[in-house]
Parts: C-alpha cells; structure tokens; sequence
C-alpha cells in the first residue's frame, strides 16, 4: 500500500505544516509526499494507517501535532532506513534500533525529525543537512556520534540549557555497568536487555528534562540511577504509558526532599507574611536540603556504597533492593541521624532481607511480636499478582466487546464473499484479505465462551469437568463499585460537615470497607490469572486490535453507510443478527472496569495493609496510599460504571455492606494433580468400586442401598 493512499490529501496537507512548520506550497508538499512515498517498503504500515486516521479524526490543534509528530517520525525512520538498506533491503540491527530509539516525535529530536524530512526531499538549508547526515552517520554506527548539531532557534520555553539532541546512551550505560534489574516480579517485556536499556534510557532522558541532566551540575547518572529503582519499586513498568515522566517527576521529588522529614513529599510554597513596595506579598526563600546531610539523594548515594561493599568482584546491586534500602534509611532516621556505623546494619538488613523476600524480623519477646505483612518486602503482595490482573482485565474487555468480534468476523466472511462494495484498488481491502487469513492464531467463539465462563464466571460456555466457573466475579465486582460509590457519597456529606465544623475533620471509615471489597476482589482476580490465562490474554488484545482496526477502516464505514466504528457494528448486528447492541453499555463497562482493574495492580500492595493511613487521598498533597490522581480515577471509573449499569441506592446499601472474609488460596489448587506431587486429594478407595464390579459380573441386581454403600465417598 502506498503512502499516499494511506495518508490521504488531508493528512499529507497536516504532515506538511508541521514539517515545513508553517504553510507549505503545492510544490513543497508534492515533494515531501514523493520522498516518503520512496521510504514506503521501510515503514510500518499498520501504525501508520493508525496516526492517519487520528489525522483525519484530529478537531483541535494539539490533537493534530500530536499525531503530526507520530507520523513524521514513523516516515522519517523510514527515510533512513531505505539510506541504510543493502542490496538485499535489510538494515542491520544495531542501525535499525538507534533509529527506533532516536527518530521519535519526542520533543527533543523534533528537529531532527524535520531536518530528515526536508533534506531528503531537497527542500532543507543546511542544518537540515547537518540533522540529515548526522542521523545516518549515527545510525550506521549504533550510537549516537558527538559532537550533535543543534537547532539555532529554542522552542518556547527553553531556556537553552538542555541539549537539543541529548544522547541518553553514556549515562544509561553507566549506570548499567553497576546496577541490574531484579527479575522478580517484572513483567516479561522488561526481562529482556533490551528492553531494560529502553526503560533506563527513559527515565535518563526524563530526569534531564526535570533538571538533573549532564549540563545541570549534577551527577546525572546518580539521579537517574535513584529514579529508576524507585520507579521500578512503585510498579512503573511501561515507558510508553503518558503518565511515564509523571511518575519519574513523582520519583525526582522524592529524592529531593530531606530525610527529616515525614511521609509523602509535598511541593508547597510559602509566605513569609512580609510585603514588598507594591503591597504584595513576599514568598520564603527556599533552599534544597545539603546532599551531603539530608537529602534523600544522598541517602540513595551513600546506601548504593555500603551494598557496593559487600558485593563480590562483577556483581551488580539491584535497582529495586537498592530502593527498599534507601526507604529504610530515610525512615528511621531518627534513630540514626546520619551516623554511617548506625546506618550500615540497618541498610544491610533492609537489602539483604529483601533480595531474600524475607525480612530482618525483630520483636522484644511474646508479648511484643511483629507478624511478617501480607506484602512480602520487596513490595509486592502475596495475594495479588498484578500481571494477573491486567491478563483478567483484558479478558473482561474482550468479554464485552464479543458484539465488536462477532461483528467483525461477519464483515470479513461478507468481503471474501464479494458481498461488500470496497474496490480491490481500495487501500482497505488489501488490509481486509490479509486480516482475514491471518486468523489461524486467534480464538474462535467457543474458545472464548470457555474462557469467559472460567475466568469471569460467564454463562455459555463448556468446561472441563474438573475446572470450576469464577461464579464470584460479578458479586466482587459489584461489591467493590457499590462501596467506593457509598464512599463518595459519605465523603460528599462529610465535606459539607467540614465546612460547617469551620475546619475540624470528620474522618471517614468506610474507605477500609473500600480497600477490603477491592482486596476480595483483586485476591479473586489474580487467583484466576496464573499461567495461560496472561498467553490467552495476549491473544484476544491481538483480537481486539484487529477487529477495531476493521471497524474503523474507512472503506467499511462507507460500505455499511455510518461515520464510527461502534455504528457499523449496530449496523452490522442489526442486519446479520437480528439484535440491537448497546455500545454505549458495553464499551463503558469495558473501559470503565479496565480502569478500575489498572488502579488496583498499579496499587497492588495497599489492599491488604493496615489502616496506619487512609486508602483515599483527599488532597494533591496525597495523604492516602492511594494518590490523589488514582482516587479520583477509581471514584470516577465507579461512578460512570454505576450510571450505565443503573445501580441504585438500595443496590449500593446492600453491596457496600461488609462481609467477612473468606479464605482465599493465593495460588491454584493442585489438589487433583496428586500423581503430579500435589498430595492434597487423597486417593479414592477403589474397595467398594471392586466389590460392585464383583457383584455385577455374577448376576446379581444391587440394591440401590447397596449402590451407594459401595461408592467411594469423595
């Protein structure tokens, strides 16, 4: 498929703005066109097809360069690769992957991505040569050639001070050399090295645009070092999530904040109550704490030293233990104030015991015993396996978008048939034939239906005879809705209650009925997530993509005359099914619960603590163990959830109310694989079956008393 025909006239129009960063002629945006229309061979079609229709669906301005960027960035790749290519159209792996890693619609390599654009389509000065080369140069290479040429203007709001074309790969490699990723827990995508590099190289790039860059005057590495093991602590996997420099900006102040002080970092300014000639109001003069004395950074610092000590020759400390350690020593600095003989042992132990998955234990005898958490120390929760979550949570979303699959796989037989109006010449259909025998990976409806009934307890489907439903899930599900809603509630009333107290707090307690619906949830979840469940969950997010990508090829929105993906599956399901889907239901339910889902892993270790905090934050100062930004997003997602679903105030009475907790394995049952060393079925006493076998076989009629006086009791 070409470019041109994937992009259109109306997304060629955009691309060339922004390229040309300002209106471009005829002739400007023919070339352009023709030199990305070269590179085709080079780029990737299906993410391409995808900004495209961003592109054309973009109504306001950031929408539009933001998918801007995303397509220059793809063709500018492209560009490069075909340079690069050998007589073969290969690239080689190295040139390929600093492409994919330094031809981005990040903001710091814009210009670069521009100067590719315009110099290979003849239309650029000189810098854009400079981008140009310099680009193939590096790629040709593996790594980024220094020194690297720079924009002559500064985009608004920078101060000049951030190398336009920073190179994250010296400072990551540092830091690589010495640190390590603890495998445990990770998800697999960040188990691989290369992706490992990807992920520090974020968070590198991250901490120099929040100030700790190799130009600032700070130990770069150091800084980037900290952020990445307490980003890896707190469960920040995914350095394409849009929240990824939040939390390292979340991690960075932590860092900067002095172990005197107590819980939280909070950023605040304050008066000093003095006022300048103008009659305003002067602020503090706020200084950092000394690195050398207080900050956490230096805690960071001084806590990688003593573990370095006690490591052997070529080990490296893990980046996680490393976090744990640094928190330990932050938290009780009250009893060692800094003191290096004091803060050894207590670092040692913090490290030591978490690389074990134990802990330093402790207690002053019977009557003072400190019961290991439910968390075990590295943070991570002996009931809840957060992966497990996310696999169940997409299961539950291709669950309700089954209409969407069923709708799809009807739209592919009808064009293989011949029986929809799309051209052969259509860029659409190529993408519709391919999809359609490229289906041998994926599930068919009774596969699903198992899955469904296994995982989210959903009628229809078949089982083994050995595998029970999760009959409970919708009751959780429910429960947990039913009383973050009932918090909102009370917590509505309460504030009213605060402001007529003139400022004295009524404190809440139905948020713990909160953490321990949700807890009851997430145990279940996570219980029905081990194994095969996270390959099948890959599977049908593989499914679901392609079937929104047909819904929303625009050759088969005008076949079946509708303007949006979820009309042609109402279109499709009226004529082919005779049934009338509610989108609006089960795409909010969909999103809405995959939301709730993402809070609850992301936040898997604060369902089963003690009540020392609040659940809830309140505040952006975050007082709760959930952030504020998560509390409002799981109070919303309960809310819309509520809405669709018509829960009333009866229903929420009712399933708000606390029950008792059950006991709830962790892990599978291995009871029926007693052959397999499970051991916790025992073995049916085969007496009775022997002697109803003997009786039958000599004529004899049994009784049914006889019947089940011989049968085994299971």
């Amino acid at each position: 498929m070409s470019f041109i025909d994937t992009v259109g006239e109306d997304g060629l129009a955009i691309l060339s703005r922004y390229v040309m960063q300002g209106a471009a002629t005829e002739a400007e945006t023919q070339a352009l066109a023709e030199v990305a229309e070269a590179a085709s061979d080079h780029m990737d079609i299906d993410m391409l097809e995808t900004v495209t229709l961003q592109l054309r669906s973009a109504r306001e301005d950031h929408t539009s360069l933001q998918a801007a960027e995303a397509a220059s960035a793809l063709v500018a790749r492209a560009i490069c690769m075909a340079k690069l290519a050998n007589a073969d159209g290969a690239v080689e792996k190295d040139s390929a992957n600093w492409l994919s890693r330094n031809v981005t619609a990040a903001s710091v390599h814009q210009d670069r991505v521009r100067g590719i654009w315009r110099a290979a389509a003849g239309l650029g000065g000189d810098l854009d040569k400079e981008f140009f080369e310099h680009a193939l140069a590096s790629a040709r290479e593996g790594k980024t050639i220094q020194p690297a040429p720079r924009a002559d203007t500064q985009t608004p709001g920078d101060t000049g001070t951030e190398d336009k074309m920073f190179d994250p790969t010296p400072i990551r490699d540092e830091i690589l050399e010495k640190l390590a990723f603890n495998p445990a827990g990770l998800p697999p995508a960040l188990r691989d090295g290369t992706n490992q590099q990807i992920y520090v190289d974020a968070v590198v790039t991250s901490v120099a645009l929040l100030g700790h860059g190799p130009n600032d005057g700070d130990n770069a590495a150091l800084w980037s070092a900290a952020t990445t093991a307490l980003m890896l602590l707190d469960g920040h996997y995914n350095p394409q999530d849009s929240r990824f420099f939040a939390h390292a900006q979340k991690a960075v102040a932590e860092l900067s904040g002095s172990a005197e002080e107590s819980g939280t970092v909070a950023i605040d300014s304050h008066k000093s109550g003095e006022f300048d000639n103008d009659g305003n109001e002067l602020f503090l003069q706020m200084t950092a704490p000394d690195p050398e004395q207080t900050q956490r950074i230096g805690y960071f610092a001084r806590t990688w030293q003593i573990v370095s000590r006690k490591l052997a020759k070529g080990d490296k400390a893990f980046f996680q233990s490393l976090a744990v350690a640094t928190r330990k020593a932050v938290d009780t600095y009250p009893e060692h104030q800094g003191d290096i003989t004091l803060l050894t042992p207590t670092v040692d132990a913090a490290y030591n015991g978490d690389i074990a998955s134990g802990g330093s234990g402790g207690g002053g005898g019977v009557a003072n015993v400190d019961l290991p958490p439910l968390n075990d120390p590295a943070g991570y929760n002996d009931e809840i396996e957060r992966e497990n979550i996310r696999a169940v949570s997409t299961i539950y979303v291709s669950y309700q978008l089954e209409f969407a699959i069923k709708a799809c796989a009807r739209i592919l037989e009808l064009f293989v048939a011949g029986l929809l109006p799309i051209p052969a010449s259509d860029g659409s259909a190529r993408v519709l034939d391919n999809l359609y025998w490229d289906q041998d990976d994926l599930l068919d409806e009774a596969a699903r239906r198992s899955i469904y009934a296994r995982v989210l307890g959903a009628p229809g489907g078949e089982l083994a005879f050995d595998i029970q439903p999760n009959t409970e899930f919708n009751t959780l599900l429910m429960r947990s809705v039913s009383a973050i809603a009932e918090y909102e509630r009370q917590r509505s009333l309460v504030t009213q209650f605060d402001n007529a107290a003139r400022g004295r707090r009524f404190q809440l307690t139905s948020g713990e009925f909160v953490r321990k619906a949700v807890r009851d949830f997430a145990a279940n979840v996570s219980l029905r997530g081990w194994a095969g469940t996270a390959f099948t969950a890959e599977r049908m997010a593989r499914q679901i993509k392609q079937v929104m990508k047909v819904l929303g090829l625009p050759a088969v929105r005008t076949a079946f005359g509708v303007t949006t993906p979820w009309q042609v599956i109402e279109r499709v399901s009226q004529r082919e099914f005779g049934i009338t889907v509610n989108t609006v239901l089960h795409r909010t339910l969909a999103v809405e619960t995959q939301s709730i889902m993402s809070v609850i892993a992301e936040n898997h270790t604060v369902w089963s603590q003690g009540a020392a905090t609040p659940l809830f934050s309140d505040t952006q100062a975050n007082e709760g163990d959930l952030s504020y930004a998560d509390s409002v997003r799981l109070v919303n997602a309960a809310q819309h959830f509520r809405a669709v679903t018509g829960i009333g105030d009866g229903l929420i009475d009712e399933y708000s109310e606390p029950v008792e907790t059950h006991a709830a394995p962790s892990l599978p049952d291995l009871g029926g694989m007693s052959g397999m060393g499970g051991g916790a079925m025992p073995p049916v006493d085969m007496t009775g079956v022997n002697a109803l076998r003997d009786l039958v076989n000599s004529g004899q009629t049994p009784s049914p008393d006889q019947i089940l006086s011989m049968l085994p009791r299971l």
